[in-house]
């Protein structure tokens, strides 16, 4: 009976150190929503603001530090959803799922979306290239502000993929 009782306490306390891991592992993932953060390649500060829904709101002095801030903020809340709509359109989902994936990549393959992305940022304005760079940087400098890897990377085991500029 002894040995029952140890067990039944080891178990919750395996139990309960999973828990706080995955507790302490789910919180890290999660965007940062007030305070300040330093994100390299602004030309003067901008803020962010939210209302009372969690909305928000980037003020800055230009268009270049509003897209950086934007992109930041995008990668901070929604980094895995903006990685799927990347990977769908170019036929690249089997990278996160596996093989089962496989038949819808085929499929979005055909249309070649990623050459026709690389090639649109060829041929796109100087201006629209610092845009781009912008949200693109802020993007990467967002996810690599988590203390850790979006909750749904950890599920499937795997590491995000740098934003890219023709992933915009």
């Amino acid at each position: 009976m002894v040995w029952v009782k140890r067990l039944a306490a080891l178990g919750f306390i395996v139990v309960l150190l999973g828990g706080l891991w995955a507790r302490y592992t789910l919180r890290s993932s999660l965007a940062q929503l007030d305070g300040e953060a330093i994100l390299p390649g602004l030309s003067k500060p901008a803020t962010v603001e939210r209302d009372a829904l969690g909305v928000a709101t980037i003020t800055g002095e230009s268009r270049s530090d509003v897209t950086r801030v934007l992109g930041f903020v995008h990668a901070q809340e929604r980094f895995f959803q903006m990685d799927l709509s990347r990977r769908q359109a170019a036929g690249e989902l089997a990278a996160l799922f596996g093989e089962a994936a496989l038949p819808l990549d085929r499929r979005h393959r055909l249309h070649r979306m990623r050459r026709h992305a690389e090639k649109s940022v060829s041929l796109s304005r100087e201006n629209d290239d610092e845009i781009l760079t912008a949200y693109t940087d802020g993007v990467n400098a967002g996810l690599e502000a988590l203390e850790a890897p979006p909750f749904e990377y950890l599920l499937l085991r795997q590491t995000p993929e740098p934003w890219r500029v023709e992933d915009s």
